[in-house]
């Protein structure tokens, strides 16, 4: 054991090399920082930081840099771009203006979607196609398209299908909203987990698409109004569920936007610890056979010999 080498006995031991432990710590303390709220004093320098850093591509820093430049260089996080998921959403007594229909099957749903007799009927749909993330709605007159809206959010790797989802259902309300929004009002979701969103008092990451729909919503349909915008789902076979898909698989190429991120947690540290251990200058010994390694970082590093020499 004396002569084993010091990082060697931290991977069999499952623990991370003190540089990267180092990283790690420094990564929580800008993670928690650009996670302030406005209020707090270091906002507006956090905000000042990154921009200066985003101005020069995290390449280039200040002569004598600050610890928040160094570490939003490194790190590359954007206080700005951060979701807030706030704890309360609405007032106990709040009652959407929706009311949903979801048909118990496939056919049942055709048939319903034919014999729809509402004044506007939008249809809504998101999906992520090579690579990106987007929504998209279309206003029906009988079987024809009359207007059509579509929204890129961004790369598969920051959004996921239900933000565009979400996305389709605001385009959708903007659609009723320029096409006058008077009289009964109908949409055709597709998604059980954004219908079921509609009526929820939980917050969880991506409501605030969610609460955007339902202000725009209330544009249309103010306080002291009766009418409920009637939410149908299973729209597959239908005219409407055809165009939709068609808007969805053209090219993103416009209508780009962004959207705030949710936090998620970085898996790429092992990946790295392994990365740079296997740098080290060290003589690689024969393992012997029958080793077994621990978990989880040795799971990254299953091909590195338990007996290594300096």
């Amino acid at each position: 054991m004396r002569n084993t080498a010091t990082d060697l006995l931290d991977a069999h031991a499952d623990i991370l090399p003190f540089q990267q432990l180092l990283r790690r710590a420094c990564h929580r303390a800008t993670l928690r920082m650009v996670t302030l709220d406005q209020t707090h004093p270091l906002h507006k320098g956090l905000r000042t930081a990154y921009n200066f850093c985003a101005r020069r591509d995290f390449k280039s820093c200040k002569r004598h840099p600050s610890p928040l430049h160094r570490l939003l260089n490194e790190y590359r996080l954007n206080p700005q771009a951060i979701e807030t998921i706030a704890p309360v959403r609405h007032y106990p007594k709040w009652d959407p203006n929706v009311t949903t229909q979801v048909a118990q099957s496939p056919e049942a749903a055709i048939i319903e979607a034919t014999m729809a007799q509402e004044d506007l009927r939008v249809y809504s749909d998101g999906s992520a196609i090579d690579g990106g993330v987007g929504g998209t709605a279309v206003l029906m007159r009988g079987e024809e398209v009359v207007r059509e809206k579509r929204f890129h959010l961004g790369s598969d790797k920051e959004h996921a299908v239900y933000e565009g989802e979400l996305i389709g259902m605001i385009l959708a309300v903007e659609l009723l909203r320029e096409e006058g929004g008077k009289g009964t009002l109908a949409l055709g979701v597709d998604n059980q987990a954004a219908i079921t969103a509609t009526g929820a008092f939980n917050s969880k990451p991506g409501h605030y698409l969610m609460d955007i729909f339902h202000d725009d919503l209330r544009k249309i349909i103010p306080a002291h109004d009766q009418r409920k915008l009637v939410i149908r789902a299973g729209r597959q076979g239908t005219r409407a569920s055809q165009a939709t898909k068609q808007l969805t698989s053209k090219p993103n190429s416009q209508h780009k936007g962004t959207a705030r991120k949710t936090l998620t947690r970085s898996c790429m540290m092992p990946r790295v610890c392994t990365a740079r251990w296997k740098n080290q200058p060290l003589a690689v010994i024969t393992c012997p056979t029958g080793a077994q390694h621990p978990s989880p970082l040795s799971a990254h590093s299953a091909d590195i010999p338990e007996v290594l020499g300096t």
